[in-house]
């Protein structure tokens, strides 16, 4: 039972906790690296979009292939001419694999997956071999450290749900130098959707994209609503750190890089971009993200990943006019994906799930726009159309030559995660945001999001292991079983959420006993396998 002495009991425990910013990090990394963990745990093995393209690239990099063989007449003829793939050499195991029993078939159980075989080293195709390599190169070292198989494939997804706890623990530090850190919180709340934390738990480039684009928004946000003459330099460093890595991740990410850094000087005040532009640290920090940038655009400009024409399919000869009507008709879809569409694009979360975090995010939106100052809710109406168009305008070069409407709604989260969370700032940025929003509003929100996410969980837990439309009582009976039982997995993932965000709630104001240099506090102004395009 919850009594006057729990409350003080917990109260005392995460004061002790958030009295430094080094506890506030490591405390948020653990707790986000168990809850990606987990997903990593309830999915089977090559669970996730092309996962097994990803792995096999992983541990094709780290071996010594920077990209692979074109291939043989032969192959090329057995494809259709289809050169996006290329040839890599790694462990039987990982060729043999072959989720296509169950991928697209929501209602087959992970049972048919057979992940085992020899370890000698055999040819076989990925498509991801022209991919950016720096995300591949950071977890193919499992496969140096692992012997071939599964359980590299799990530490492969550990790796990334560390790299996801690291990012989210950077923004949840970042937050202690503001005035409004639990309502800034709910923002990040709503931004980290069931299929954030799922996709943290593939291997996936999308990874290190999505978890950097998180901390980014909420450390940018707050570095350029800094009002002090004194730079923060943790926080430019912060800033810098989860630049860099978005833009190394994936083919688009110095795309999103822009947008994102355009949000933010549209947002700043014109004395935070005046100090930014004066300091060394940020100026130095600023060289560092541009050659990020301008090394992943020269290795998508000189290796074609993005090159649609590779897959030797016939162009269609389609009007703009249709081509601009499927892809905007897949706007809704696009949008559950970003919430929770599982697996191989074939489980869906409840309807219950979309429906909370729907309100969740148009309560912010709303909320912001009735307190907030002009200048920023036109900004975040820009950054939720531009949202909304930007994968119709990236989808028309390319649609003649594919033939269909190819992107998911993952590859726009980086964008996508930003819109809660201007909105949660917009909403600090002034008296009566602050008034109306606290704490009241914050609690209810989390109460939201752990009811959507525990309900996603289970439901893609229930559609491995006894189909999506098995009984509801899963653990009971399982046809396939996790490396942990999945009620332990399921009670463990309900602990664990409420546990997050009762801890993200907490943050009522900015810790006493901080460092000065971290705790500056900042006012928010008042002012052969089943593919999918990777």
């Amino acid at each position: 039972m919850w009594t006057r002495r729990t409350e003080s009991v917990f109260r005392s425990a995460v004061e002790r906790l958030r009295s430094s910013p080094r506890r506030v990090w490591w405390t948020t990394f653990v707790l986000v690296t168990v809850l990606s963990g987990l997903w990593g745990l309830a999915n089977p093995p090559f669970a996730a979009p092309d996962e097994p393209a990803h792995v096999k690239r992983a541990v094709a990099l780290d071996h010594g292939e920077l990209t692979g063989k074109s291939l043989s007449p032969r192959l090329l003829r057995n494809l259709r001419g289809d050169t996006s793939n290329l040839v890599v050499r790694v462990p039987a195991v990982y060729a043999t694999a072959q989720p296509a029993c169950f991928a697209f078939k929501p209602n087959t159980s992970a049972a048919c997956l057979l992940v085992g075989g020899s370890s000698r080293d055999v040819d076989t195709l990925t498509t991801a071999g022209r991919h950016p390599p720096a995300y591949y190169a950071v977890v193919g070292v499992a496969s140096l450290v692992s012997s071939p198989g599964s359980g590299t494939l799990y530490l492969m997804r550990l790796i990334g749900a560390a790299m996801t706890g690291a990012f989210v623990a950077t923004a949840m530090t970042a937050l202690q130098r503001t005035t409004a850190p639990r309502l800034i919180a709910t923002g990040l709340l709503v931004a980290i959707t069931p299929m954030v934390l799922f996709v943290s738990s593939a291997v996936t480039p999308s990874v290190p994209e999505i978890a950097a684009a998180l901390a980014l928004w909420v450390s940018g946000l707050v570095l350029v609503s800094q009002t002090n003459e004194r730079v923060d330099k943790r926080l430019v460093t912060a800033v810098g750190i989860s630049a860099s890595v978005l833009a190394l991740s994936r083919q688009l990410s110095p795309l999103w890089l822009g947008l994102i850094a355009l949000s933010m000087l549209l947002f700043a005040t014109r004395g935070s971009v005046r100090n930014l532009a004066r300091s060394s640290w940020a100026r130095l920090w600023g060289v560092i993200v541009a050659a990020c940038a301008l090394a992943q655009i020269g290795w998508v400009l000189v290796v074609k990943p993005l090159d649609a024409t590779l897959l030797g399919r016939k162009r269609i000869d389609v009007p703009y006019s249709e081509i601009v009507r499927a892809t905007f008709g897949a706007t809704f879809g696009q949008y559950r994906e970003m919430i929770g569409l599982f697996g191989w694009l074939d489980t869906t979360s409840p309807a219950l799930t979309y429906l909370l975090w729907t309100v969740a995010i148009a309560f912010l939106f709303l909320l912001a726009v009735m307190v907030a100052r002009q200048r920023h809710i036109l900004l975040l109406l820009i950054l939720v159309i531009t949202t909304v168009v930007a994968p119709v305008a990236l989808q028309i070069p390319a649609y003649r030559d594919v033939g269909a409407v190819f992107w998911q709604g993952r590859y726009t989260l980086p964008l996508a995660v930003g819109i809660p969370i201007l909105a949660a700032m917009s909403i600090a940025s002034t008296e009566r945001g602050r008034r109306l929003a606290e704490p009241r509003v914050s609690w209810a929100i989390g109460g939201i999001v752990v009811i959507g996410s525990t309900l996603a969980f289970a439901q893609n837990l229930r559609r491995y292991t006894v189909g999506y439309n098995g009984d509801v009582w899963y653990w009971l009976r399982p046809q396939w079983s996790p490396p942990i039982s999945p009620l332990l997995l399921t009670a463990g993932y309900v602990i664990a959420f409420v546990a997050f965000v009762a801890w993200v709630l907490a943050f009522s104001r900015a810790p006493d006993r901080a460092p000065k240099e971290a705790h500056a506090e900042v006012r928010v102004p008042v002012g052969s396998e089943p593919q999918l395009t990777s």
